[in-house]
């Protein structure tokens, strides 16, 4: 793949798609912990766990601050504090393709999670990182015209995005409806690439074809030839 006429591999071309799927993971799922609190506090003690168990995830708690804790510090994998450590993994090995101000605002999500670590968690700290999260992906989205580096950001951003609201929400109709800003990013970073369209309403096998459309893009030998690419 070619990013600002430079050859980069499989392997960073990747890490571009991760991080951006890793910050869009974490600001959603912050999102998701804020809202379902207010439920957790005096309409439905379980609300939190309902919210995990639609990601396979099964967490305990004691009341509603301890819920925050557990999402954003909890040994499970996928906490927040885990989610920010891996975008910011990819984040440093792509750091050449980066704008200054996103890499410098994850850092400064990721310091204030370590920071926090010993205190307890308030919504008020998790609504200033969903704000910081917010900021990393208006950076790249604002600038996804001028190089690949972001597009493929914004793709992994697009696609973790569709993959939540199939896991969180069910709602296949808005994914199929909107799969058309999946095929456009992908068109513009390999131009063999084929728009798909799918026709299932599984929701398992339609997360499987999402997930893997990535390697129809990064790896051209994967890239199907047909002009439309149903699944059923």
């Amino acid at each position: 793949m070619i990013i600002n006429g430079i050859a980069i591999s499989v392997n960073t071309a990747q890490r571009l798609y991760w991080f951006g799927r890793y910050v869009q993971r974490a600001e959603t799922m912050l999102k998701e912990l804020v809202n379902s609190y207010d439920y957790v506090i005096d309409r439905d003690f379980e609300e939190g766990q309902k919210l995990y168990r639609k990601l396979g995830v099964e967490i305990e708690y004691d009341n509603a601050l301890d819920f925050l804790k557990q999402g954003v510090y909890g040994t499970y994998g996928g906490s927040i504090e885990q989610i920010i450590s891996w975008a910011r993994e990819n984040a440093i090995e792509t750091r050449h393709l980066l704008d200054e101000r996103g890499f410098a605002t994850l850092n400064k999500i990721h310091n204030q999670l370590a920071l926090g670590r010993e205190r307890a968690v308030s919504p008020s700290n998790l609504e200033e990182i969903i704000d910081n999260c917010s900021l990393i992906l208006g950076i790249f989205s604002s600038e996804l015209d001028r190089t690949r580096a972001y597009q493929l950001i914004r793709f992994g951003q697009q696609i973790e995005r569709f993959d939540l609201i199939l896991r969180l929400y069910g709602e296949i109709e808005m994914v199929t409806a909107d799969i058309d800003v999946i095929n456009t990013i992908a068109r513009q970073l390999n131009r063999n690439y084929r728009p798909i369209n799918v026709t299932t309403s599984d929701i398992s096998k339609f997360l499987i074809f999402l997930n893997s459309v990535v390697d129809r893009v990064i790896q051209t030998d994967a890239c199907v030839s047909a002009s439309t690419q149903s699944q059923s």
